[in-house]
């Protein structure tokens, strides 16, 4: 599949045809077809513009993602990009910061969802914590990694394995 064919979807304006594309790029066996292949910044600058989407309408349609479907695949993501070496840490910065921006600009419901749906599955995993710990210090973002942390130290502490 010519990558300018999938470049080209990515800027659909139709949910359904984005969460397909989501889930045909998020299956290894389906984006190896796609030549040449999309880079790292390709898919975070697809699946930001997906997920931001997902966050704000949270769509109940056949492919596309709820708001909390969204956050949960956004940690998962994360988490794997993470534990994968060739990873570019600015890329992780970026997904960080945008993750940021959507929760300061989100009303209280979104911002239960990024919590409980993303930042606290992020926050099990130590280094992902540290790397996320400057939210500590930032105004809007300070409440945000603490109700995260607060039920991560909680699920560590019931037994559930701490994230490495």
């Amino acid at each position: 599949i010519p990558k300018e064919s999938v470049t080209r979807w990515m800027k659909s304006g139709d949910m359904e045809v984005l969460g397909a594309l989501y889930a045909f790029l998020m299956d290894p066996k389906c984006s190896i077809r796609v030549v040449p292949a999309l880079t790292l910044h390709d898919y975070v600058d697809f699946v930001t513009n997906y997920f931001g989407r997902c966050f704000r309408e949270d769509p109940d349609g056949d492919w596309s993602h709820g708001r909390y479907a969204a956050a949960w695949d956004f940690a998962s993501w994360f988490g794997a990009l993470w534990k994968d070496p060739k990873t570019d840490k600015e890329e992780l910065r970026s997904l960080k910061n945008w993750l940021g921006s959507v929760y300061r600009e989100a009303d209280d419901t979104l911002r239960h969802c990024i919590v409980t749906g993303a930042l606290e599955h992020l926050l099990e995993n130590r280094e992902i914590a540290r790397f996320f710990s400057d939210w500590k210090k930032n105004i809007y973002l300070a409440e945000a990694y603490r109700e995260a942390a607060e039920w991560s130290d909680k699920s560590n502490a019931k037994g559930s394995p701490p994230g490495n």
